[in-house]
Order: C-alpha cells, then sequence, then structure tokens
C-alpha cells in the first residue's frame, strides 16, 4: 500500500482516507446487490456475465475491508486523531464483524443451484448491515466532504493514494 509511505497521519489525511473507504466499500456492496439482484430467481450459469461481476464486486467489498484492516494497523500507535480515535480504534473490530458477515453472505451465495428472492435479500440485509456498522465512519467522512472547495489539500493528497490502492487488486 503506497499510503504507508507516509510516516504520519493526522486528522484531515485520516478523513481523506476514511472518505475513500466508506464511498468505494459502499460502491462494492451496492454493485454485488445490483447484479445479484438481475439474477434473482434464475439458475447458476444462466447469466455467467452478471455472475462474473458480482462475484467481482463482492471479493471487491473483502478486499476493501483487508485495505481498511492493513492501513489502520500500519498507522497504529502512531497517530492522535482527537474525535476521530474511535474510529481509528475500533477499525479493527469492525472489519472482523463485517467480514464474518460477508462471508457468510458469500457461503449462502455459493450453497445454492438457483439465486432465491430469500437469498438475494439475506444478501442485501447483511450488505445493509456492513455499511450500518461503519455509519460512524461515514457521517464523519460526510461531514468532512461537505466543506467542498475548502477541503484541506492533505485531505484531498490522501484520499487520492487510498483510492489509488484500494484500485490496485
Amino acid at each position: 500500500m503506497q499510503i504507508t509511505r507516509f510516516l504520519s497521519l493526522n486528522e484531515n489525511q485520516f478523513l481523506g482516507c476514511l472518505s475513500a473507504f466508506v464511498e468505494t466499500l459502499s460502491g462494492e456492496l451496492n454493485s454485488a446487490l445490483a447484479f445479484l439482484r438481475r439474477m434473482e430467481n434464475r439458475r447458476k450459469g444462466s447469466a455467467f456475465a452478471f455472475e462474473m461481476q458480482m462475484d467481482k464486486h463482492r471479493y471487491g467489498a473483502m478486499i476493501v475491508l483487508e485495505r481498511w484492516a492493513d492501513f489502520t494497523r500500519a498507522f497504529a500507535g502512531h497517530v492522535e486523531l482527537g474525535a476521530h480515535q474511535v474510529l481509528f480504534d475500533s477499525a479493527a473490530e469492525r472489519v472482523r464483524q463485517s467480514q464474518k458477515i460477508l462471508e457468510q453472505a458469500s457461503g449462502l451465495v455459493d450453497s445454492g443451484d438457483v439465486y432465491l428472492s430469500e437469498m438475494v435479500e439475506a444478501c442485501a440485509m447483511a450488505y445493509r448491515t456492513v455499511e450500518f456498522t461503519f455509519q460512524e465512519e461515514r457521517k464523519a467522512a460526510d461531514q468532512a466532504v461537505a466543506l467542498g472547495p475548502m477541503l484541506p489539500e492533505e485531505f484531498k493528497e490522501y484520499r487520492k493514494v487510498f483510492l489509488m490502492d484500494l484500485s490496485e487488486r
């Protein structure tokens, strides 16, 4: 990860990374669900292109979580983020919980021969639960982004670097 080449992390830099994380995670989960819904009540293998896209996004969500865990682990013990410290400190546990939920949803998807409506809805609930797990992060990121043109350059720089790290998979 390129982001770990930086020696320190202040609040604005953290918020830039946080913003990239929550937006990318949400995008992966929403895309996975959109493709899953397109296959609802179809047999597996009947919509191969959609299945490939769904897999790309459901595994993409797992990668985003892994990268967030790696990021917070790399800077652990070297940050003081004021009001946002709790988000940083609780990241590992939130990632673990979310990974478990996504693994269970993937197991459900992989277990049947048909993309049953009940399975699709169970996955939708799992994806919403993961997003809910990171609702405080989303709120902090949204508040920071609300500054619009007044966003500090370091926010933008760290966001960009973290987005590049996420795209390298």
